[in-house]
This record gives C-alpha cells, structure tokens and sequence, in this order.
C-alpha cells in the first residue's frame, strides 16, 4: 500500500501530489487544512516513501490511491491534486466515488505536451541527459513562488527516470485519435463536481474544451502565479478548498456557487 499521512478531522479530503514530487509538497497546507478537513496525503507509487513498481498507467496509479481510501473507512473523499496529480485524480473520478475534484494547473488536453516532449524522447530516454532536461522543464514552471519554497521543492524532487517515463509512455506515443480516445476514458465519465484552477497560461479555448469533456467542470485561474498557485497563496488556496467543498455539499447544487471571497 502507498505510504500515506492523515491529519485533522471532519470531511475527508485527499491530496495528490505531482510528478518527482512526494506529499511533503502540502506540508506548508496540512494545518491549515487539518483544521476543518480530514486530511490524507499520499505518495504514489515511485515517489516519495512509496514502492517504486510498473506500471505507472494513470488508472493503476488511482487504483492505488483509492485502496488506501478504502483502507482508512473514508467515503466520498474531496479529491485535491497539483500537476500529474490532476491526471490521477481525474482517473479516481472517473472510476470511484467521490465529492469532487480539484485540479490544480494540470491541462487535460495532452496534445500539445504531447508535440513539446516527443521530440526530445530520445534525450529523456538517456541517462546522462535525462535528469538536465527535466531540471529545465521545472524551472519554466517556477512562476511567482518564492526562494525558500523552491528550494524546499528542489530537496524534496526525486527524478526517477523509469518512474516518469513509464508515467508519460502511456500517452506519449498515441496517435491523434487515440489522444482523444485516451482522454475521453479518463473525463466522460466523470459526474462528480470538477474545478481547475490554473496560474499557468492557458489556450483561450481550453474552458470550453473542458466542458465538453467533463460536464461538471468549472475554471478558476490565478493569472501569472505559475504551475504552484497553492504554495503562492496558501492562504487563498485553503479558502478556496473550504468554499469548494462546502459548494459541493449544497442541496441544490454548486454551479452558482460564489467560490472566491473577491469574485
């Protein structure tokens, strides 16, 4: 079973975290959330204090998850998740139960990642360059966060080569319309409540591309703050988690719901 951390109490909420990333990337949000949630972060599988073990396919890695949900007694959990996360979580709800989703800036239209690493496949699949080019991609995603919290993430990063190239080979070589095909299995069925949030830059369509796929999708961005909003603006993120599940648990329904104090 995945190694896993559970703090506080009240409705159950669980975060996953990102690619090389392990859950000590939430340590600075665990007693914040701790205070009205029920708190489970984990590590998935290579990464983190977890076992390292093929395959790292997207619904394997949800599975994993799920069985410590169901280990811990937890119900319908409040599903959180940053980067790759937002891959696992979205497979999570796609399969099993739960209140909602909240993806924090991770694109579900793979195909322009797709066009940006396949053509350096041969340089990731090199050892000596491998872990250089991946140092690069972190870096373009830095964005608004401070000194002290990248260096707290760059101590923390464990670059496992066989861990991310099994994780990225289950799309990387699709063709077009087994792109769509792969996407669709992970966003059509999902009925739960879906937010993403997003300090990146995004394609100006990209919010009507997600409704398409996920019908129960809203979009939040936080303009210019990077791929790390939540370690940003901690303090806004965990208002925006509190608003989010507490929008979810409305009888009538959470579209309309006011999910930022300034909105």
């Amino acid at each position: 079973m995945l190694a896993y951390e559970r703090l506080g109490s009240g409705s159950p909420l669980v975060l996953i975290h990102g690619l090389t990333d392990s859950r000590r990337v939430w340590d600075p949000l665990l007693g914040p959330l701790a205070a009205n949630f029920d708190v489970i972060s984990v590590d998935l599988r290579g990464h983190g204090e977890s076992f390292a073990a093929p395959p790292y396919d997207g619904v394997t890695l949800a599975s994993d998850v799920h069985d410590v949900v169901v280990s811990l007694g937890v119900d319908d959990p409040l599903v959180v998740d940053h980067s790759l996360g937002g891959f696992v979580a979205t497979a999570y709800a796609s399969r099993f139960d739960c209140a909602g989703v909240l993806n924090i800036d991770q694109s579900l239209d793979l195909s322009a990642f797709q066009a940006l690493v396949n053509p350096f496949r041969a340089e990731l699949a090199d050892p000596a360059q491998f872990e250089p080019i991946m140092l690069m991609v972190f870096a373009t995603m830095r964005g608004a966060l401070s000194d002290e919290e990248w260096d707290r993430l760059a101590r923390e990063r464990r670059l496992n080569q066989s861990v991310v190239l099994g994780i990225w080979s289950s799309f990387l070589d699709l063709d077009a319309a087994g792109l769509d095909d792969f996407i669709d299995s992970f966003t059509r069925p999902i009925t739960a409540p879906y937010l993403a949030l997003h300090g990146s830059a995004l394609a100006p369509n990209y919010e009507s591309w997600l409704a398409s796929r996920v019908a129960t999708s809203r979009l939040i961005e936080w303009p210019e703050l990077g791929h790390l909003p939540h370690l940003v603006e901690p303090d806004r993120f965990v208002s925006l988690v509190e608003r989010f599940a507490a929008a979810v648990a409305r009888p009538d329904g959470w579209r309309d719901a006011e999910l930022e104090a300034n909105s």
